[in-house]
């Protein structure tokens, strides 16, 4: 595998993690909102002993998580001056 390669390769994903995790925290982020705005039921989102506001912030996280991952890659492999 060339260089070249790898480093789309690691681009492609960079961006996937990015824009899934700005995706997912987005519509979590707009779904906490509505549901504290009375417009949805945040009973529809519980799941077991959790409640609806809890799994959505839940997915907010993992969103924002998912987004910092790809910047983080981003960071770790364009940096010149490794050891």
């Amino acid at each position: 595998m060339s260089a070249n390669s790898m480093k789309a390769n690691l681009s492609f994903v960079e961006k996937m993690l990015i824009f899934w995790g700005f995706i997912i925290c987005s519509v979590s982020c707009i779904l906490i909102t509505m549901g504290l705005w009375g417009m949805i039921e945040l009973d529809l989102y519980s799941f077991g002993l959790s409640s609806g506001i809890r799994v959505l912030g839940g997915c907010a996280i993992i969103g924002c998580l998912l987004s910092a991952i790809g910047y983080g890659m981003g960071e770790y492999f364009n940096n010149e001056s490794k050891e």
